[in-house]
This record gives structure tokens, C-alpha cells and sequence, in this order.
């Protein structure tokens, strides 16, 4: 199925509600990161939230994404209920929230997810969570409270051989009917969240079972919610129901009984005899398993409701894939001849029970698997027993009662409930035959909420969707709906009540969650989509469905001041599965939110075409909708990823990489520097700030860190997340600052919104610099411009008569030598010029001995260097990647005359520093802890010597300073005493740390400790984090200075047009062999057509051969003579010359 964007697809079929629903930049303004909300104004919370693919949450990161909305995020925790994955490929988390560890009421929510990352949130989260209320009853109060209430003759705990049933039925010694207050958070209807007691009640005489929440600090109550789920008819006929069905029981004692073991955790069928005490139920017996037993006791029920449980289980498991109502095989216990003449059948948490009525037990099946979905309802949704939620629960129940009919017996199924008894009390076809509603507050609708008779709304939904049916409702819309068949339907119900449906669950969350799960299963814009949202128009709620495309499309950001500018597209197009973009410089897309680079100046109309296949075309140019222009206020976005282009302006405002709605990007490091012209410092106000906070009090996942100069080697001005809060306002003590944005790979939040400004010079500059190295055998050296009061413009002198206007160049010497060096800065108040003598000695090996070589076209040629060290060939004069490495480099096949390069590469020697005893005098340790040390010049850290615990990866990290991870490594490390490779290349730099992982299971020295382990000229390995009495992990470094490499020279390859011999002779003549020792072999040319034989050495010395016929147009030639070389034959003939290249050995 094709990637649809869906996003403004529910608006479009629900302008009744649409209010609360909000797409594109609408929904990122709430939630970064969104292109769908559908808000909840009693939780403070959206209900439903769809994810844009690109900043879908890791599952990992999802709570402290979630705690950045919380009121009280320390008080608020989740707990997880269950995790379940469907037929389609989801994984659904399905949450409890809870406030200072107690559960809050009707917060439930589950998390959608694909491939460990969250496409959806749907349910109830209560964001500003928080109560002041006090406990000020005890449990036992509450629960003669609830009994005063209850009022009952007597209770389930009151009857011995009830709690004896309880205990068997659960294979639980401990259970118990009598009530066990839990304290819950309940959420009033004016907001304010109480401690209450939460207690069930079981009543025995009368029969009752409720749900009762005490207020914890003054007894009052707060709801009552009913657990018993019935039928709620009565029945007038005597017939009997289902005919002769195939069922499974147990052989025991010689006889078989109403029991299975072969379904979940079993099914079992008791007798209760017309009494009410489930302690004393029988079994059903019979003594040749063929199950005839009509009797006066109407006996032959129970294997309807055995049958009937069977065929339920059956029914969920093979369409469903569910194994029983709970997921993990829920034992079905059916209880029969309950009281009586009682006239109902119910389901109380644990089992169903069936009631006689006179003459007309409640068995049948649509009855059985209306009973059993109230277990199913209260496993998944959960839905309340009262008010709309009640309705819905009511109505799945007989949608799916009537689904296993069809399952069962489909040559008799029917769209009535409990027909089979004699008497129907419901229609899903026509609700009004029975007194029931079919239109959502239409006509026989109950104004008291009456949980049967509204619950017709759904149900007749259902029959829509499965079978159509136009007219026109009750509150006069129009309708014409086409059916998708039963079985389609079934899963659409089956998905929004086990998936999507919370507690408290209205209609308007059956119609929204019921679209929802069509997308889902069949995608958007099909026809069971336009069917289930014209059924939920035809019952009265919402609009019929459109099926019109539009396109559309913003930006957050699309006007600069200067170029290059990047502009995220965000496509807020409905009905549409593909895309072209037009963005008005030359340049399109078709994918389906771009992000395009326009790197000129000028104003760009942007088309977006957007196909919806079936559901049209539609296309919208927005004229002038990216500017860039000089008069434009400056809004930088930093990169999602890399360095930006350095801002010069003098103020402006600053976005991270997400722009103003976006989120910033995972695993990346953004970085972009603000050096304004002319500045003597640039001061950052913070507008708002969001960064994943890290833990153990450092920013170690995401973090902001702000450099004070003009790039990351600049001093630290500290790390920032959530942890540390926002920077505020904070400067830089000269005329640059750069900031960097790390991100790991899992959350990301809003990131930043910064206003910059700068401090622009009065006075003349004064010229500083730096440079690193100060000794180099590569040649390169890099200067840092640390002038102040703002220069405008640099002029450098390397001391070589080469110079720079760049303000922090980096230049490669190519003769050695001792060099001064010359700064010039100015302003437009004056100059100053600094020299420094002597200051760079460049010592570079000398540059390599070249030969080159001359071939003709279509041959490869053969180019010698020789050095005292090794040979590096590329073919650039600087920059590049090797091509070989080696004294005799072999070109490829050339055309044209070519030039490579030859350098003299020679490597410089370990050098070693630290401690070499990491066996004695310690300890193994699992803290994260590090070495502190400072680097003096440039050098590659090779390797160290650890010892470990166990065998394991560990992650090895370079920081600096401020904690910024340079560069970081995991190896494999196998117990004891080993040497890792690192290869952390380390510019020169104060406090460095080198970090061993948490969980290390590392040796520490802590005995015999003496810094500073020093390398002269260096490293001084000077400290650790836990102080100057403790050394971590790493010993024995083994450092190297950066490798000296020569100039580069040039070997060029000469190509000539060389005429082949074989192409004016009529024969093929030969040369052998080749390499050639002392003769040379020349066949099939003739002795009249040659007029000289000769050889042209590397250096153009023509070499004559002598050459002697020893067979007819057969030659041989002398090369004994010849030096070890490569040689070029020429053959001149009497109507052309031939070239051919020798190698003598």
C-alpha cells in the first residue's frame, strides 16, 4: 500500500467536530513535531496525535518526551498494562498514568508504533496532573459507606462456599469477594484531580455488583459505576436454538462433562441449579458424550452455552488472531439455571451467568457472544459501564454477538438479538422496531443516558456499514451508503475497540476512532473509508465523507536576508498519495515534504501538484512565497546536521534546525558561528529553549554548547539542556561566537529560538593571533585571528611572500625554513600590525626522485618516485585521496597526457606516557570516570593498555573541556590485561578528558598514583575526576606526532598518437618477449619495409639496435647491453612508424 498523507483526511470528513482537530503547522504549533491533533479540552492533552514520519519518538524516548508537558513530571509516572501487536504490523503499549504512584482515573493511553518508533498516541493523558487533597478516612470506612449505598441482604464474602469458588475459579488461595480499597486519583467534572477510594461491591441478594469511588478526604461519593453487563430483556417465548452442533468436553469418572482444556485455559459450562450460589454449581454430565439431555430442567441449554462460548473463542481467535478476551486464553466459565425464572443473562468481570426466564433460557448464541465481548470490552477499551461509554459497550456487544452468528451459522444468522428465545429485543437493521434510536439524539433516544437503547446507534452503524442502506435520518440528513460486506466491517469495530476507544469513550470518539482504524486497515480514500464515515453520517454523527483532493503547503520559514537560504516544506495536502514540486529556480522534488536550497538572491514562486489517484488532482502555486532580500529581517535556521554559513550580520534571529514549529534533527551536530563585521562582542538573548535533559546531572544525550570565538576549538561557555535550563542571556568576550547543537540518537524536542545582537567597534583594532602547530614536518599550519575592537578586514604574511585576507586561514609551506609572521588588521577607525619572529620552523622530508614515462594512447604508463621514505601518488596537487602507494606506480589506460603527484610520506615513532602497572595496587570499577590531561601540539593517540574484568564492547570518548564529545570509539575487550586501538587524532588543548564508559568493569589504580604523567612537548596526562589520588583505566598511551610528508612533485605521463605497424602491413608483426632480458624477438614484417630499429631511454637518448634476419621477415635484437629501464621501441618503416614500450629487466 502507497504512503498516503492522511493528516487533513479526518478534517475533511468530520467539519461537525472539526473545531478540535487541527493539521500542519495548526497541529506543530501544539505539538512539535505533528501533522495531526485532535484536542481534548478535558485532559489539557490532545486524545490522538499522528507523528510526521520524520519526527516519529523512539519508543525508548517516549517518557521523557511526555515529561516535557507535565505539570508535575516528578510526581507523574506510566506504568505499562500491556503491549500487543496486530495483523498489520503495529505494536500498541497501552499505559496506565499515575500521580505520586496512585492511578489516575480514565488515564489510559497507548502509543502506536512501527519499528521501535511511534507513529500515534491515542487516549487519555492528563497533563497537569496534581493534588493537594488529604487521606483523611480509612479503607474500612469507605467501605460501609459504599455498603450504606450498596444497601444489599447479604454479599458474596458473606457466603462460605462462594469464597471457596472464588478461590477455585481464580487458582488463587488468597481470593476473596470481600472489598479491598485501592486509593486512585479521581478528576472531577470542574478539574480538580481528589484522593479516592476505588472498591467493588458483589452483592449476593439482590444480585449486584458496582463500582464505587469515596472521596478520600470526606466520604463523599464521587461515582458509581455498574459491573454487572446484562442483557437487560425479557423474554416471553419457549423454543430452543441452535440444532445439532460438534462440541469438545472431558471424559471424568466414566462419564463427560461440559469442559475443555483444548481453547485458551480452558471453556467449562456449569449448573447452578436455579440457585444464585456459584459454590454449589454441578456439572453437566452425560454417559455417551451424544448430549440429547432435553429434560424439565431444560438441560439441553447448557451445550448451547457451551457451543456457544466455543464458537466465540473460535470466532476471535481465527479472525481476530485474539486468544481469548484477554489476549492470553481468559478461561470461559458460562454458569446455567441461575436463580428463578430469572429474565437475563450477564457478565461480572469473571464469568457469564444465564438466567431461565419462564421457559426461555438466555443461551442462544448471539446472547453468548454478546456476554463474552462485555470480558473483551473490559480487557481492552475498558469502556465505562454508564452514559455514552455504557451505549458503546452495549453496542459492541451486539455487533460482535451478531458477528459470531454470522461466524457460526451463517445460514441462519440474523441482524436481531435473542430472537432465538422466542422473542427479539433489539434490531441492528431497524433499531426502532424495538423502541431503540437508529440517529445519534434522534428519535427513542434516552435522555438519561440508558446504556441499552442508546447503544442501537452503533450497532445500526455496524449493519451500514456492513450491508448500506439509504433514507433519510432523524434529524434530516440524507444518506446513501454502500456496504463493504460483514467481515470488513468486523475488523473495523474490532480495531477501534481493542486499539484506539479510551474509558470514557463518546460518540464522537467512535465516529473519529472508527475512520481512524479504516485508515489503518485499508489506507485513505478507499471505499471502505467513504463507507464507514456516510454510515457514521447516516446514524447522525458528523458529515458525510469527501473525497476531494487539495493541495497545500507552508514553511515556518521562507524569507532570509541573504543567501544561501534552506527552506523546509511542510505538505499539508489531504486525499493525496504523490507529489511534484515545483520551487520556481530550476529545481523540483517529488517527494513528499522537501527541504531545497535556493542559493541566490530574488523572489521564487513554489507550485505544489498533489495526485490523490482516484480522489483527483489538484495543483497550488503560491506566488513570491520565498524572498531573500537584503531588506528582509535576518532568520537563520542552524543545519540539521554539519556547519552553516558563518552569519555576519549584526543582529538577527537564530532557529535550530527544526526552524520556528519544527523539532531539531537525532544523532547529528549542528553547528553555525555569528561573527558580524566589525564586533567587539555578540551577545545571544534566548527566546525559548527545549533539549532533551540528559541524567546523573551532566547534558549527556542532547545539549546546546556555546563557543567564545569563531569556532568549536574556541573556550567553552557551557553546556545547556532542560537540566541546566535556558542559557538567558550571555556574550562573547570578542567579536565571534559559535554554537554547537548535539543531538543523540534517540528524542527530539523544539530546540531554540535565539535574538542576536553585536557590539560594533569605536576605536582601532589591536592585532592578536595564534597558530598550531608552531613546528610542523607536514607543512600546514593553522592561525586563529584573536584581535580585538572589531576588525573589518585581515591581511596576513606567512613569511614565504604568500598572504591571506581570510580572518582565520590555514596555509601549507612548501619550503623548509624559519618563517615570521605578520598579522594586519583594521577598522574603519584605524589599523595595528603584529609580527612575530621566528615563529613557524618548518623541517618537511625532502620531495621524491620522479620519472616519468611517454606511451602511446590506449596504453597505461609506468611513472617511478623514489624517496627515503613511502611514496604516495594522487592525482592533485593537494588535497585528494591516494591513488597508490609504492615506488612504481601503474597509471590506468590513458588518452591524454597526464600529470600525478609524488609525495615522501614518512612516519614518525610511537612515543609512550602513563602508567604501566594496571595489575596491582587497585581495583576493578564501574563508574564513568576519566583522565584529565592537556596536549601541547598535535598528536594521534594510537593506543592504550587496559585491563578488564569481563569481556565485552566499550565505548571509549574523547571530550573536551566542557565535556563536548570530540571524537569517541567502541572496541572489543576481552578479559584481563589487553592493548585497544583508539586512533583519537587530538588538537592542542587544556583539561581533555579521556572517558571510559559507565559500567566499565575497568582496573583504577588508587595506590602509587603520581601525576602529571608527562611526553615533553606533548601531553601531560595532569589529573582524574575524582582527584589526583585515583587514575583510570587507560595506561601505558602510546602517542605519535602527525606523519611528515614532502611537497608533492609532479610526474607527467606522456601520450602520443602512435600509428599501429598493423595498420599498413599486411601482416600482424610481433614483439616478444616483453619484459625482455638480453634478446628481443621482432615477427612477420619485411626485411625491405624497415629502415631503422632504435630505442629512446626516460631521458630522449635515441639508442640504435642492430638487429639480424633469422628466418624469413623474422628479427632479433640484442639487448644484453641495456640498463634495468623502460624504453621506447620505434620501428620507421617505408609508409610509417611503429612505437611499442619495453621493460628490460
Amino acid at each position: 500500500m502507497k504512503n498516503i498523507i492522511v493528516f487533513v483526511f479526518f478534517c475533511t470528513f468530520s467539519l461537525g467536530i472539526c473545531a478540535k482537530e487541527l493539521s500542519g503547522i495548526s497541529a506543530q504549533q501544539i505539538i512539535s513535531g505533528a501533522s495531526f491533533i485532535r484536542t481534548n479540552e478535558n485532559t489539557g492533552f490532545p486524545d490522538y496525535i499522528l507523528f510526521q514520519e520524520e519526527n516519529q519518538i523512539p519508543v525508548s524516548k517516549f517518557h521523557v518526551w511526555l515529561n516535557s508537558f507535565l505539570k508535575n513530571p516528578d510526581k507523574v509516572t506510566f506504568k505499562l498494562l500491556n503491549k500487543n501487536s496486530d495483523q498489520i504490523g503495529f505494536t500498541h503499549y497501552k499505559y496506565q498514568q499515575l500521580l505520586n504512584g496512585k492511578p489516575i482515573d480514565k488515564a489510559v493511553f497507548v502509543i502506536h508504533t512501527k519499528y521501535e518508533k511511534i507513529c500515534s498516541i491515542s487516549g487519555n493523558i492528563y497533563v497537569k496532573a496534581g493534588t493537594d487533597s488529604k487521606v483523611l478516612i480509612s479503607p474500612d470506612i469507605a467501605i460501609n459507606i459504599a455498603k450504606n449505598k450498596m444497601n444489599a441482604v447479604s454479599y458474596k464474602w458473606e457466603i462460605p462456599s462462594e469464597e471457596k469458588q472464588i478461590k477455585f475459579e481464580t487458582n488463587n488461595p488468597k481470593a476473596t469477594y470481600y472489598p479491598s480499597p485501592g486509593l486512585i486519583i479521581f478528576c472531577t467534572s470542574n478539574g480538580l484531580f481528589k484522593n479516592a477510594y476505588k472498591l467493588t461491591l458483589y452483592s449476593h441478594s439482590p444480585v449486584d455488583k458496582k463500582e464505587y469511588f469515596i472521596d478520600a478526604s470526606t466520604g463523599e461519593i464521587l461515582d458509581i459505576r455498574q459491573k454487572l453487563y446484562s442483557a437487560d430483556v425479557i423474554g416471553t417465548a419457549v423454543t430452543r436454538y441452535s440444532g445439532s452442533q460438534t462440541i469438545t468436553t472431558d471424559s471424568y469418572s466414566g462419564s463427560y462433562r461440559l469442559r475443555e482444556i483444548g481453547r485458551g485455559n480452558g471453556i467449562e459450562t456449569y449448573n447452578l441449579n436455579t440457585g444464585t450460589d456459584y459454590g454449589s454449581a454441578t456439572d453437566f454430565t452425560d454417559t455417551d458424550n451424544y448430549w440429547n439431555n432435553v429434560n424439565a430442567q431444560q438441560d439441553e441449554v447448557a451445550t448451547d452455552a457451551h457451543w456457544g462460548a466455543e464458537k466465540t473463542y473460535d470466532y476471535y481467535y481465527l479472525i481476530h488472531g485474539r486468544n481469548s478476551i484477554d489476549g492470553s486464553g481468559f478461561k470461559l466459565m458460562s454458569y446455567i439455571h441461575y436463580d428463578v425464572s430469572y429474565s437475563n443473562a450477564f457478565w461480572d468481570g469473571t464469568r457469564m451467568t444465564y438466567g431461565d426466564d419462564n421457559g426461555s433460557p438466555f443461551t442462544t448464541l448471539d446472547i453468548c457472544g454478546h456476554e463474552i465481548t462485555h470480558g473483551l470490552t473490559e480487557f481492552t477499551a475498558g469502556l465505562i459501564y454508564q452514559d455514552e461509554s455504557g451505549a458503546l459497550n452495549e453496542g459492541f456487544s451486539d455487533i460482535f454477538g451478531t458477528s459470531i452468528e454470522f461466524y457460526a451459522k451463517p445460514s441462519t444468522a440474523n441482524w436481531t438479538i435473542g430472537e432465538d428465545i422466542g422473542y427479539a429485543f433489539r434490531s441492528l437493521e431497524d433499531p426502532n422496531l424495538y423502541g431503540d434510536p437508529d440517529t445519534y439524539h434522534g428519535t427513542n433516544w434516552s435522555a438519561v443516558g440508558e446504556v441499552h437503547q442508546n447503544s442501537t446507534v452503533l450497532s445500526h452503524w455496524f449493519y451500514l456499514v456492513s450491508q448500506g442502506g439509504s433514507g433519510t435520518n432523524d434529524i434530516g440528513n440524507s444518506y446513501n451508503v454502500t456496504g463493504i460486506g460483514i467481515d470488513s466491517a468486523q475488523y473495523v469495530a474490532f480495531r477501534m475497540l481493542t486499539v484506539y476507544l479510551p474509558p470514557n469513550s463518546t460518540y464522537d470518539d467512535a465516529r473519529f476512532f472508527s475512520i481512524v482504524s479504516a485508515i489503518d486497515l485499508y489506507g485513505p480514500c478507499t471505499s471502505q473509508v467513504e463507507t464507514v464515515t456516510n454510515a457514521m453520517y447516516a446514524v447522525g454523527l458528523g458529515t458525510f465523507y469527501i473525497p476531494s483532493v487539495v493541495a497545500d503547503f507552508d514553511s515556518p520559514l521562507h524569507t532570509a536576508c541573504s543567501a544561501p537560504l534552506t527552506v523546509n516544506f511542510q505538505n499539508i495536502s489531504n486525499n493525496s498519495s504523490s507529489f511534484f514540486w515545483d520551487f520556481g529556480d530550476g529545481a523540483t522534488s517529488t517527494l513528499v515534504s522537501p527541504s531545497h536550497t535556493y542559493n541566490n538572491m530574488g523572489t521564487y514562486n513554489v507550485t505544489l501538484i498533489a495526485d490523490g489517484g482516484t480522489c483527483g488532482i489538484d495543483t497550488n502555486i503560491q506566488n513570491s512565497f520565498v524572498s531573500i532580500d537584503a531588506a528582509n529581517p535576518c532568520i537563520v535556521v542552524i543545519p540539521l546536521d554539519g556547519t552553516g554559513a558563518t552569519q555576519t550580520s549584526c543582529s538577527g534571529k537564530l532557529f535550530d534546525g527544526g526552524g520556528p514549529t519544527g523539532n531539531y534533527a537525532d544523532n547529528s551536530n549542528a553547528i553555525i558561528t555569528i561573527a558580524p563585521t566589525g564586533a567587539t562582542n555578540v551577545t545571544l538573548n534566548f527566546i525559548s529553549f527545549d533539549v532533551e535533559p540528559g541524567d546523573a546531572g551532566y547534558c549527556n544525550y542532547d545539549y546546546l554548547e556555546i563557543f567564545d570565538g569563531p569556532n568549536t576549538s574556541s573556550a567553552s561557555l557551557g553546556q545547556f539542556c532542560n537540566l541546566t535550563g535556558s542559557p538567558g542571556t550571555i556574550s562573547s568576550s570578542g567579536g565571534a561566537i559559535t554554537l554547537l547543537l548535539h543531538s543523540d540518537q534517540g528524542l527530539n524536542l523544539s530546540g531554540f529560538e535565539i535574538d542576536w545582537t553585536c557590539s560594533l567597534a569605536n576605536t582601532p583594532p589591536v592585532a592578536n593571533f595564534s597558530n598550531t602547530p608552531v613546528s610542523t614536518c607536514t607543512g600546514e599550519v593553522s592561525f586563529s585571528d584573536q584581535s580585538t575592537n572589531g576588525p573589518t578586514s585581515w591581511l596576513w604574511d606567512f613569511g614565504d611572500g604568500n598572504t591571506s585576507t581570510a580572518q582565520n586561514p590555514t596555509y601549507t609551506y612548501i619550503n623548509n625554513g624559519i618563517y615570521n609572521i605578520t598579522l594586519i588588521v583594521q577598522n574603519a577607525y584605524g589599523s595595528d600590525t603584529l609580527i612575530n619572529y621566528s615563529l613557524v620552523t618548518v623541517n618537511r622530508p625532502l620531495t621524491p626522485i620522479v620519472t616519468g614515462d611517454t606511451v602511446c594512447e590506449n596504453y597505461p604508463a609506468l611513472l617511478i618516485a623514489n624517496g627515503n621514505g613511502i611514496i604516495n601518488w594522487f592525482a592533485l596537487p593537494s588535497g585528494g585521496t591516494i591513488l597508490y602507494t609504492g615506488t612504481n606506480f601503474t597509471t590506468p589506460v590513458l588518452n591524454l597526457t597526464t600529470t600525478y603527484y609524488a609525495e615522501n610520506y614518512i612516519s614518525q615513532p610511537s612515543q609512550y606516557v602513563g602508567p604501566i602497572n594496571n595489575t596491582s595496587g587497585g581495583g576493578y570499577n564501574t563508574a564513568q570516570s576519566w583522565l584529565i590531561f592537556d596536549c601541547f601540539s598535535p598528536v594521534n593517540l594510537v593506543s592504550v593498555s587496559v585491563n578488564a574484568q569481563t569481556a565485552g564492547n566499550r565505548l571509549i570518548e574523547l571530550k573536551n573541556s566542557a565535556g563536548t564529545i570530540l571524537q569517541s570509539v567502541t572496541v572489543t575487550i576481552p578479559a584481563g590485561v589487553s592493548r585497544i586501538t583508539l586512533n583519537f587524532n587530538i588538537s592542542a588543548g587544556t583539561d581533555l578528558q579521556l572517558v571510559g564508559p559507565a559500567n566499565s568493569e575497568l582496573y583504577r589504580l588508587n595506590t602509587g598514583v603520581s601525576f602529571p604523567y608527562v611526553l615533553n612537548g606533548l601531553i601531560s596526562i595532569k589529573n582524574s575526576n575524582a582527584g589526583t589520588g585515583y587514575y583510570y583505566y587507560f595506561y601505558d598511551w602510546e602517542v605519535k606526532e602527525p606523519d611528515c610528508i614532502s611537497p608533492r612533485v609532479p610526474v607527467v605521463a606522456v601520450v602520443e598518437n602512435c600509428q599501429n605497424i598493423s595498420d599498413n602491413f599486411n601482416t600482424q608483426f610481433q614483439i616478444f618477449p616483453n619484459p625482455v632480458n638480453d634478446v628481443l624477438f621482432i615477427n612477420n614484417i619485411k626485411q625491405s619495409e624497415i629502415k631503422n630499429i632504435y630505442l629512446t631511454d626516460m631521458t630522449g637518448r635515441k639508442i640504435k639496435l642492430k638487429y639480424v634476419c633469422y628466418n624469413v621477415n623474422n628479427f632479433e635484437v640484442e639487448t644484453n647491453f641495456l640498463s634495468q629501464g623502460i624504453y621506447m621501441l620505434t620501428i620507421e618503416t617505408n609508409i610509417g612508424n611503429c612505437y611499442q614500450k619495453i621493460v628490460k629487466e
